[in-house]
């Protein structure tokens, strides 16, 4: 699809993913094309809505809930609903767990009531709904969620009766929608697990302590990483204070969500590839989502300086490698380089990083900054983000037609589609990756 990340390259920077930039026919338009209805609601990337037979509402990276529906009659007919729908809850702003935990559970809420007054309207004959508040309890809360873990005290127990409330509510909202919608198959997929986050690892500094990245003469590192440490130590004031809550949702209502994101991303570039000396830099990393762990080469022809000619590529790749894998033995972490095509194939093989590393099996996450006194450790913000991405899920399916009540013995989040697609008795394209699930299919 072309698709690597919530986040896609323009030159050394990134911009947000749109509906624009997809490459490839999803599932929603491949089933419209051939007359089903179909309804898709709050699935990150789809943003502008459109291109269905049947209905969209848009999720991750939606300006507002304005622009949020199609078709656009809809946004007139459910215009009492919309006034109080909100896109997500980015855990980022909130200071006080149980105010995150309440908002989470109202935020489902709506999208549950949302999606239950379009499906009696429309009757679409596929559904996919994504509720995304799971993830963003996670990323604060896994030190108080993780099974390990011992939490004690009358906050801690206030946040575990929340979280309590939380998993019963979005239980019952599912069997809801299940019950409006009356599917003869329904699954239940996370699009990945959850674990403890250990560290930070800091790819850019590590690629300039290796010689492969060069800030421009003059400037030190330092001076770009004391201002961003001034900028958190704000947004940390603030936030205790409960200022910057309500700061957040000021500039939400006045800008919307997607040129916040844009304001973040530009803080990382300040913080990264700002000062960097294109005509000396060889490797760098952009400000990816924080699990997405990569490194580019600066390839002639390609970057908008490149350096690195086409003769090179294998050799600067293969240093670059082992710059990494030093790092990991350097700190005593395991770490995974991966060459792009060990992970990617397909046309657009070439917009992916070049490199992807892994590190202690996924519970380190990366930062692009510059200037930090170590390549593993804490970021300013790591004190209140106690979980990251694993790469299991979870895979539920059930209904009438559910072929065989024997489970699989494991199952790739690639074989959702084809699997949902045989359902409807399409034929799964040559080049779409993954198998049908024949315990659920058969």
């Amino acid at each position: 699809m072309g698709i690597f990340d919530f986040l896609c390259r323009d030159g050394y920077s990134l911009k947000l993913v749109s509906s624009k930039v997809v490459k490839a026919k999803p599932i929603w338009s491949i089933l419209s094309e051939l007359g089903l209805r179909v309804g898709v609601v709050n699935v990150p990337g789809t943003y502008p809505p459109g291109g269905v037979k049947g209905f969209m509402v848009s999720g991750l990276m939606t300006p507002s809930t304005r622009e949020c529906i199609y078709p656009r009659i809809l946004a007139r007919i459910l215009a009492g609903e919309l006034k109080h729908y909100r896109l997500d809850v980015v855990e980022w702003a909130y200071f006080d767990e149980a105010r995150l935990l309440k908002d989470a559970i109202l935020v489902a809420r709506r999208r549950a009531r949302l999606t239950l007054k379009l499906v009696r309207l429309v009757e679409p004959d596929f559904l996919f709904l994504v509720f995304t508040t799971p993830d963003r309890i996670f990323h604060p809360l896994w030190d108080v969620i993780d099974p390990s873990s011992d939490p004690s005290g009358t906050c801690a127990k206030k946040v575990i009766g929340l979280l309590n409330r939380y998993w019963t509510e979005l239980d019952a909202l599912v069997s809801r929608v299940i019950e409006a919608f009356k599917p003869g198959l329904t699954l239940v997929v996370s699009d990945h697990g959850f674990g403890p986050k250990e560290a930070t690892f800091f790819t850019n500094e590590c690629l300039r302590r290796n010689g492969f990245l060069n800030v421009k003469k003059g400037l030190k590192p330092q001076t770009a990483i004391s201002l961003c440490h001034l900028m958190a130590l704000t947004y940390n004031v603030l936030g205790e204070t409960g200022i910057f809550y309500n700061l957040y949702f000021l500039a939400n209502e006045a800008v919307g969500l997607r040129k916040l994101w844009s304001c973040v991303i530009k803080y990382f570039d300040m913080a990264s590839l700002t000062h960097v000396d294109w005509k000396s830099t060889y490797a760098f990393s952009c400000a990816h989502t924080p699990v997405f762990n990569h490194v580019y080469l600066n390839l002639a022809g390609r970057e908008p300086e490149g350096v690195v000619p086409a003769s090179r590529y294998e050799e600067v790749r293969e240093a670059v490698a082992g710059c990494l894998l030093d790092a990991g033995r350097e700190y005593g972490v395991r770490m995974e380089v991966l060459r792009r095509e060990e992970v990617y194939s397909g046309p657009y093989l070439e917009m992916a990083p070049d490199l992807l590393f892994v590190v202690n099996g996924g519970s380190v996450e990366f930062n692009p900054s510059l200037g930090f006194p170590y390549l593993l450790g804490p970021y300013f913000t790591d004190p209140r983000t106690t979980g990251t991405h694993r790469p299991y899920g979870i895979f539920l399916a059930h209904g009438p037609d559910l072929a065989s009540n024997s489970a699989p013995r494991e199952v790739s989040i690639y074989d959702v589609m084809p699997t949902a697609l045989e359902y409807y008795g399409i034929e799964v394209p040559e080049d779409v990756d993954g198998r049908p699930i024949r315990p659920v299919v058969g």
